[in-house]
């Protein structure tokens, strides 16, 4: 294709048919512009009907909002507070006391807000706080649990668990939980290791007690005694089914007779049963006193009252396969007197179990 130049530009432009638009025409339309401009333009209201129902609605929300918090605050009365109080502010405003035995490996140190710590040579070692029910909650989330479970045989309905520490001083906490029956409170009663064991920390715990207007709540103790059970070779056997039995003849006041205890269980348990000692601690209910019931050398010029038989850490477990059990440990028994009593078996440190006996 050529590319053109000016003056056939010029020429092509000068040859290109142009049009006018008559005077009538021009006239016509100059008419319709004036008319449109004379004319006022109608106002709609519908344009504007959504925004300003918008707004009313917003309005009646608002008011019917304003209305009710009025209503809730006069309908209040003065000085309530929606608020849950906290566990402290609730032993603090409540009837409650409590009680922990005295030792002199420790001293109480009570702080204003109601909560107790154990001192010893200026170092917390454990203490005592109320809870309220999500305070208990916050306080076991925080733990780095090995162990947790009901406990039934204390004064109160008992949570207890083993939180590890592994810092320089402190290897575990044990704390304890316990349900004051009388109110929403949780007493948080904690011991750190090693300056506590299970065994030390178990006896302060089995004498805490909950007061009310200074009379004390004695709460619901287990001590409901022990029933027969069959084991899978059908052997029978006092105590709790697949945890904790014990065979032998009744149980009479002021003699020596022959018992076996029995344990049952899984790879926990046997953790338990190789952990040293074995150990009986007896409870009298009537009394509440603590007294050694093993003999030891029964029947010799020997005979005596312990608390526990020797028996070597990491020993292996002497299961008895006429009764199905994974250990059990012969023994023999000496009551002071009659009555209910709770036996507490305990391997090194560590609780296993107990059962509830009705002595002559």
């Amino acid at each position: 294709m050529k590319r053109l130049t000016d003056e056939r530009v010029m020429s092509e432009l000068k040859n290109f048919k142009t049009y006018q638009m008559e005077d009538d025409k021009k006239r016509l339309i100059a008419g319709e512009l004036a008319q449109l401009k004379q004319k006022k333009i109608p106002f709609h209201f519908l344009k504007f009907y959504k925004p300003v129902l918008s707004v009313f609605v917003l309005l009646i929300f608002l008011l019917s909002a304003s209305f009710f918090v009025m209503n809730q605050t006069t309908e209040a009365p003065a000085g309530t507070n929606t608020r849950i109080q906290s566990g402290i502010e609730q032993f603090m405003n409540g009837d409650e006391t409590f009680s922990i035995k005295e030792s002199k490996d420790f001293s109480l140190k009570e702080n204003e807000n109601g909560s107790v710590l154990f001192k010893t040579d200026g170092k917390t070692v454990g203490g005592i706080e109320p809870l309220n029910e999500d305070e208990m909650v916050k306080s076991m989330n925080k733990q780095h649990i090995f162990t947790s479970e009901k406990l039934d045989s204390y004064n109160y309905q008992t949570t207890f668990t083993v939180d590890h520490q592994k810092t320089m001083e402190v290897t575990q906490i044990l704390h304890y939980y316990f349900t004051s029956p009388n109110s929403q409170l949780n007493y948080h009663v904690y011991f750190h290791t090693p300056f506590f064991n299970e065994e030390t920390a178990d006896d302060l715990a089995r004498s805490f007690k909950i007061y009310k207007d200074g009379k004390w709540i004695e709460g619901t103790e287990h001590w409901s005694l022990s029933t027969e059970f069959a084991t899978p070779t059908f052997a029978v056997l006092l105590g709790e089914k697949d945890k904790l039995g014990i065979s032998g003849p009744d149980f009479n006041a002021g003699k020596t007779d022959k018992y076996i205890w029995h344990f049952f269980g899984s790879s926990n348990e046997v953790e338990t049963l190789s952990n040293g000692d074995f150990k009986v601690t007896a409870t009298n209910k009537e009394t509440g006193e603590k007294e050694k019931v093993l003999v030891q050398s029964a029947g010799t010029n020997q005979e005596r009252l312990v608390w526990s038989y020797d028996m070597p850490k990491d020993s292996p477990l002497t299961g008895d396969a006429e009764v199905g059990s994974i250990h059990s440990v012969p023994s023999n028994l000496k009551f002071s007197k009659p009555g209910i009593w709770r036996l507490d078996a305990y391997f090194g440190t560590k609780r296993f179990g107990y059962v509830v006996v009705d002595v002559k």
